[in-house]
């Protein structure tokens, strides 16, 4: 792996590292757990950070067009319970693909500028920026999930 792609794996992997900490003690109740003001659950997240980083990695960093074409983003946030075991696998099966994908990467690929679409309207960037914003949503939702976990396990509500 290329040093400069290399650090961003470092990152990347530190941010499992830290969620996998975050979620492995909860139970299937804890993260489908919803407070009353919000929408979103520690579940939902999960889903969402696989579909993301999926989407972001290896759908556009990668060049996999599949990942891009399957991913149906507002699904992610659907109500259904969810199972926590079934959420790691997917997390961690995603996890062992980015690190695969970011692998092949070189420096003159991540200058690569693709056209695509962020926020809703059609953008132009870099693969390099593609990852850096993988990483900071990622990063984001971590915090998310840590508040979460914080609040369904001390029972802070409000």
């Amino acid at each position: 792996m290329d040093p400069l792609t290399e650090d961003h794996w470092k990152t990347i992997e530190g941010l499992h590292e830290d969620i996998f900490k975050t979620v492995e003690p909860l139970s299937d109740d804890e993260i489908n757990w919803r407070h009353p003001a919000l929408s979103n659950t520690i579940g939902i997240l999960l889903r969402h950070l696989t579909g993301s980083e999926r989407s972001w990695i290896l759908g556009v960093v990668g060049g996999r067009k599949s990942e891009l074409e399957a991913r149906v983003r507002d699904a992610e946030f659907g109500h259904e319970r969810l199972e926590k075991a079934q959420l790691l696998v997917t997390l961690r099966d995603a996890l062992a693909e980015v690190k695969a994908a970011l692998e092949r990467i070189s420096p003159e690929d991540l200058r690569q500028v693709v056209e695509g679409e962020w926020r809703g309207r059609p953008y132009r960037y870099t693969k390099e920026w593609a990852l850096l914003h993988s990483l900071q949503h990622t990063a984001y939702h971590l915090g998310q999930i840590q508040l979460f976990r914080k609040m369904v396990t001390e029972g802070t509500t409000r």
